[in-house]
């Protein structure tokens, strides 16, 4: 497993800054999350590379592809997992404690369907991921970036959604949730302006709470703290 998790980019030697999907974190990994690294990694984890899959070969079985960037502790993403074993799931994350977490549940759950990769989510879809081979990609709880001089950290721009588009097939859904406001409707009002995307709610704004998926940890926190729950839901035209 590497620890490098970003590749520099450079042009006439000076270095280029790209958006990244994730806060550097100073969370200390424990020792049972280090060890599910070492022990679990060889049968879970996929190394970056700056060619693309073939998910023929990653995966056992040839089903539909779900790429899940950020999964956090990797709670929701095994159990999603387990609960839909005729799909095949790709999970993007850089916080190490959840990668040795997700490890450890998958290989507890005995899982087939599951892969991880420990890098930077922009990196790994530009380089990793050929155009029109997921069925899905969702986004749960990105880093909302609430302060207005932040907004150019988020992941989720105008260029990122162009790029993940292309990575969905058609028909492909893009599932986000987030209970900033201020942040659904940025997102919102963004994707509006790309046509390849078909809004799935019938007031074209937000779905209703979707039942589509497992709650993560962050959503359940906003339940109990009585945040309102925005689902961004599109469906690819391209």
């Amino acid at each position: 497993m590497k620890n490098n998790i970003i590749t520099p980019k450079y042009k006439n030697g000076i270095f280029l800054r790209e958006n990244q999907s994730f806060v550097s974190r100073k969370g200390r990994i424990t020792k049972s999350q280090f060890k599910s690294i070492k022990e679990y990694w060889p049968f879970f984890g996929i190394d970056y590379q700056l060619t693309p899959l073939n998910f023929s070969s990653v995966f056992k079985y040839n089903y539909p592809v779900i790429l899940d960037i950020g999964f956090g502790s990797g709670n929701s993403l095994v159990q999603t997992a387990i609960n839909s074993y005729n799909r095949n799931f790709l999970g993007v994350e850089v916080y190490p404690p959840g990668i040795g977490s997700c490890l450890r549940l998958a290989y507890v759950a005995n899982l087939e369907n599951i892969k991880v990769i420990h890098y930077n989510a922009v990196e790994v879809i530009e380089n990793m991921i050929s155009n029109h081979t997921l069925s899905k990609i969702q986004i749960f709880f990105p880093d909302p970036w609430p302060k207005k001089r932040h907004h150019k950290r988020r992941m989720i721009q105008y260029v990122f959604l162009k790029k993940i588009l292309k990575k969905l097939i058609f028909g492909g859904i893009l599932h986000i949730v987030t209970d900033s406001k201020e942040y659904a409707y940025y997102i919102l009002n963004i994707i509006k302006n790309i046509n390849e995307y078909l809004n799935l709610s019938q007031t074209n704004t937000f779905v209703e709470d979707s039942i589509s998926h497992v709650k993560t940890r962050f959503e359940k926190k906003a339940y109990v703290l009585g945040n309102k729950i925005f689902n961004l839901m599109f469906q690819s035209q391209f």
